[in-house]
């Protein structure tokens, strides 16, 4: 029995999105989908699980431009995981069942995580490696707007600083004048100098 084969539309059910959205999403991450003789696209068990992947991703806060060089590695776990879980012939003359150890701290073989608990590992490192990325973006980002913010206010302050001298100067100024003109007022109206116009 050959694989199943879903239209975009039942596929686009599966994933939970609307149609155009798987159309966008092969197109923006170069995607190949299969086509029939007649040149629509379907979609298989394989192709929908990946579609599901990237709407979890997308839905955590993945950008597709971020998701495009993931895709390769989404695609080989999901082939490892397919090959992993592909049925073992039963024991038998050829195959023997796998030897147990005797303490049961210490099996003889290891048990693989299931597919699900593989995907999540997956998405979790995909996720712990995007946030961190963007973590960094941030830091840079808010110390960068921060640093503005900073020497705008000591410019400022500076300013305010420069026109409070300024003002202080000005006023001492006028200060020394006025008392620059009372001196040469007093002095003129003094009787030693009235004494020296006499004589002179």
């Amino acid at each position: 029995m050959g694989e199943v084969r879903f239209m975009i539309s039942e596929a686009a059910k599966k994933v939970q999105v609307e149609s155009h959205v798987l159309r966008y999403w092969e197109e923006e991450l170069s995607l190949e989908i299969g086509r029939t003789e007649m040149g629509h696209r379907y979609y298989t068990n394989d192709d929908i699980q990946l579609f599901r992947c990237i709407k979890k991703l997308k839905d955590e806060g993945m950008l597709l431009k971020d998701l495009k060089p993931l895709i390769p590695e989404l695609k080989a776990t999901r082939q490892k995981l397919k090959n992993s879980s592909a049925p073992q012939p039963p024991a038998g003359p050829d195959r023997p069942v796998p030897a147990i150890s005797e303490t049961a701290a210490e099996p003889a073989e290891v048990i693989p995580f299931t597919q699900l608990e593989q995907v999540r590992s997956l998405i979790g490192d995909v996720l712990t490696e995007v946030v961190t990325d963007n973590n960094e973006v941030l830091k840079k980002d808010i110390s960068k707007a921060v640093t503005t913010d900073v020497m705008r206010e000591m410019d400022f302050l500076f300013q305010a600083k420069e026109r409070q001298e300024e003002e202080h100067f000005r006023k001492l100024d006028s200060l020394i004048r006025q008392q620059q003109a009372s001196r040469r007022d007093t002095v003129k109206g003094s009787p030693i100098v009235r004494l020296k116009k006499l004589f002179t």
